[in-house]
Parts: C-alpha cells; structure tokens; sequence
C-alpha cells in the first residue's frame, strides 16, 4: 500500500514553492503521479462596483487571473520538464466562488494532497479554502509543508497525535505507508479522559492496527500542564527528532476552532514540521 496519485494547487505565481518541491520529492520516492493545479484566481466581487463599471473591472480582473494562471503554468513545467516522475498540470482561472466546487471535484481523484501551510503572514483565504475543500469537499487526506521543509523519505520517526476520534483515526489510516516507511512511531496521547473506552490502554488499539501493516509503534501519554495541546506535539515531536506529524483535523467544528482556537488552527499556523491530516 502506498500513494500512486498526488495533488497539489499552486495560486500564487510568487509563492515559494516549498510545497511543489516536497510534493515533487514524494512522488518520487512513493513512484506516484504528481498533478500540480496551476489556478488564477480571481477574488474580487462584481456586486461592490458602481453600474456602468462593472463589466471593465470584471474583464480586467479575469485577465489579471488568467495571466497569473500562465506564470504559475510557466514556472511549474519548467520546474517539472527536467524532473523523471511522472505528471501532469491543469491551468484553469477562476472567480472565488468557483474555487471551492472545483478542488472538491478535483482533488476527489487523488490519494492525497500536499499543501502550503494556510495560515501565516504570506498566506491568504485562499490558501484556507484549498485546505479545508480537499478535507472535506473531496474527503482526502492532506500533508501540510512549511516553507523550506525537506522530504524525507524514510524518517527517523513519526510522531501521532491521538485523541481516540474518528478524525485521528482517519489520519492514522491514511498514514499507514508512512509509518511502514519510518524507523519509529510514536503516539502521543495529551491528557486522556478517564472515561475513554481505552482508558486501561489508551493506544493500544492503534498501535495493533500498525503493527499488522508491519510497522511498530510505541505510546507516550502526556499532560499539557500549562500550554496547548498543540504546543505539546511539537515539543515532543522536537524531543523525538520526528520528520511527520499525524493527527486529526477538526476535532471541533472549523466554525468554532476559527473564532475559539483548536489544536488544528494552532498546529497549522505554528509548526515547522509536515503534518499529514485528515477528517
């Protein structure tokens, strides 16, 4: 079992490319396609222009998308035309609106993602709504890379964050190659309930389902004390030297975790590290 089919979506022709390099990488070590979305977006709104202006403005902001879909286009074939994987572009251009039912068809083809992390200071809505439609418009998991984060193809280790939901085991699954891939895992449980149906074991269950797909994967339950859920992953995940985080994405519904903060949203604007989530 491994990945055959990649996805990534570049927007911006600016941006680093940390994420197309990792996604480039992967895909050739896991002998998987890669499809890179080269998309120009459009996001403005036609409804807040004086009548009369609206048809100029809304011509020339498609030809501003356009023309950013080309440079994206430009620079990811040249990148990609010297490489020996095998891939493929779509170049589309798009209102802001279209965005969303466009990834969730398209990336509903693929075993998985790779992204950009979505926030940060150079990240935009954009960036957000690509995350969140490919977990949950086309249900795949997704790998988050930070800028200037190398692939690593056989990891030292690999750190779970486990909380005994449905949506960390999701991420579990989905990480079932990557696990067999690294020399260790760890799951990492931060402060269990006591009530939990795996209270007398927490994560034993999951480190079973490991081991069957030829892995071994050890369990550390810890206290947050004073900080985050969050921030205790990545201070274990550092301790561990890990490579790849895994752990569940929205635990709480994404309208709470935007206003209230979450494990996910702070994972996501905080890490240095990849993370593969899924829902």
């Amino acid at each position: 079992m491994t990945y055959q089919s990649i996805t990534t979506v570049m927007h911006d022709p600016n941006e680093s490319g940390a994420a197309l390099e990792w996604a480039i990488a992967a895909s050739r070590a896991w002998g998987a396609h890669l499809n890179v979305v080269c998309a120009g977006v459009d996001q403005t709104d036609p409804g807040y222009y004086y009548a009369g202006a609206q048809a100029i403005a809304v011509q020339e902001n498609l030809s501003q998308a356009q023309g950013a879909a080309s440079q994206i286009e430009d620079r990811v074939r040249s990148r990609l035309n010297s490489e020996d994987i095998l891939w493929d572009t779509e170049t589309v251009t798009l209102m802001l609106n279209g965005l969303e039912p466009f990834i969730a068809d398209h990336a509903r083809f693929f075993d998985l993602a790779i992204l950009p992390k979505p926030y940060g200071d150079t990240r935009t809505r954009i960036d957000v709504m690509v995350f969140e439609t490919c977990l949950f418009g086309a249900d795949i998991p997704v790998i988050v890379v930070p800028s200037d984060t190398a692939f690593v193809a056989n990891p030292d280790s690999v750190l779970v964050g486990w909380d005994d939901g449905a949506e960390a085991l999701a991420a579990c699954r989905a990480a079932l190659p990557v696990f067999a891939a690294a020399q260790a895992t760890e799951i990492c449980i931060i402060d269990p309930p006591p009530d939990r149906v795996d209270r007398s074991d927490p994560g034993g269950r999951l480190a079973r389902l490991i081991a069957r797909h030829g892995a071994a994967a050890s369990i550390t339950v810890a206290a947050k004390g004073g900080g985050t859920i969050a921030s205790e992953l990545q201070r274990r995940a550092t301790e561990l030297g890990a490579s790849l985080i895994v752990m569940g994405a929205y635990g709480h519904s994404r309208l709470r975790e935007a206003m209230l903060g979450g494990a996910t949203r702070d994972m996501m604007q905080s890490t240095t590290l990849p993370i593969l989530m899924a829902h």
